[in-house]
């Protein structure tokens, strides 16, 4: 049975319809920007309230992927990219890095792994372990991102106690096969389908900044929408030495807050969250991302660069007049109200290769 619900839209909130978000998507100035920041606040406050979810993660297994995403520098295609490389790491090791996560205000923890899917046994088996494990020992909300994984070895997850599925679409139609040749945009939709007929709550969205076109942000918004998913990441482009990308200009912060309130408008009872690149791309201007219709947020590192002190990013939700949603397990949470500076878990994500050279692909 689906935990999936779908939150009830209060009277007088509709989805704005595409045609009318590829018109919003342009407003990137002056007063029209800041109306229509407005308007995603105040879409978010009514059916989302004041509470902003944190999610933190960790890098469960580095490197050495066989799929070519432009943007990543842990691709196998890229040998100058100095991404981390290691294998999954143990059930253990993924536990007490959840429950760092989970002190410094995690509401969710998802692990993450490179390659295009998770299909030996003794990784399977690792997080079924370690899913089982979070939900004995921790209140937070696991959650994976696995690559195009199929069914059986989905169900197992689902069976072990997993609640979220990720898998984010990156961009448009339009313009995926700028970004990935390795697989099919079909691909990435099936996986999301059958985690959704697994009763999974869906997390699904992409990196905004990849040399794509304010309406192609609107395209890939519509395939989100229309897929029903629970989250919706929002990633801008933080460009990777060594990749394709190293050099893509990144946009503006007034577009990347444009593009976000389309977003919230575009799908009103969906969370969405702003997580890589928001640094990068917004700099001072990271606590409009509330305003422009956020209702979460990435605490600790990213995958292969550092994000922002746990403390600052409480902080921030807090001078905004917002508060930390906790995780809704049913288990006592154990953050306290104040996340320490350090991001004292995914740290290996910030290890770079002492020895960069050319890997085989193997798929």
């Amino acid at each position: 049975m689906s935990e999936t619900t779908v939150r009830p839209l209060p009277p007088g909130i509709e989805p704005i319809t595409g045609e009318e978000a590829r018109r919003l998507i342009h407003h990137t100035s002056g007063a029209e920007l800041e109306a229509l920041l407005d308007r995603a606040d105040a879409v978010r406050r009514a059916v989302h309230g004041d509470e902003v979810a944190l999610c933190g993660i960790t890098n469960a297994k580095s490197g050495h992927c066989p799929e070519n995403c432009g943007f990543c520098s842990q691709s196998a295609h890229f040998p100058d990219a100095d991404a981390p490389e290691y294998p999954l790491v143990g059930a253990d090791e993924i536990v007490a890095q959840a429950k760092a996560a989970e002190r410094a205000g995690a509401r969710e923890f998802s692990i993450v792994t490179s390659g295009t899917r998770v299909a030996k046994e003794s990784e399977l088996a690792t997080i079924e372990e370690a899913v089982r494990r979070l939900r004995a020992e921790t209140a937070v909300e696991p959650c994976a991102s696995l690559g195009l994984m199929k069914e059986p070895e989905l169900a197992r997850l689902r069976a072990a106690g997993l609640m979220h599925y990720h898998h984010n679409l990156e961009t448009a139609p339009s313009f995926f096969r700028n970004v990935c040749t390795t697989h099919a945009f079909e691909e990435q939709l099936e996986t999301i389908r059958t985690a959704k007929r697994l009763g999974f709550k869906l997390c699904s969205g992409g990196i905004l900044g990849m040399g794509e076109t304010p309406e192609q942000r609107v395209e890939l918004a519509e395939v989100i929408r229309d897929l029903g998913v629970d989250c919706v990441p929002v990633n801008f482009l933080n460009p990777r030495p060594g990749t394709p990308m190293a050099q893509v200009k990144a946009i503006t912060a007034e577009e990347c807050l444009a593009a976000l309130a389309v977003f919230r408008l575009m799908m009103p009872a969906a969370n969405v969250f702003v997580m890589g690149g928001r640094e990068v791309n917004l700099g001072a201007r990271q606590e409009l991302i509330f305003r422009a219709g956020a209702n979460g947020t990435m605490v600790g590192n990213y995958l292969t660069s550092a994000g922002r002190a746990p403390d600052a990013t409480v902080t921030m939700v807090e001078a905004q007049g917002l508060r930390l949603r906790a995780p809704g397990t049913g288990r006592a949470w154990s953050f306290a109200g104040r996340a320490p500076h350090d991001a004292d878990w995914n740290e290996r994500a910030l290890e770079k290769r002492s020895d960069p050279r050319p890997l085989p692909v193997v798929r």
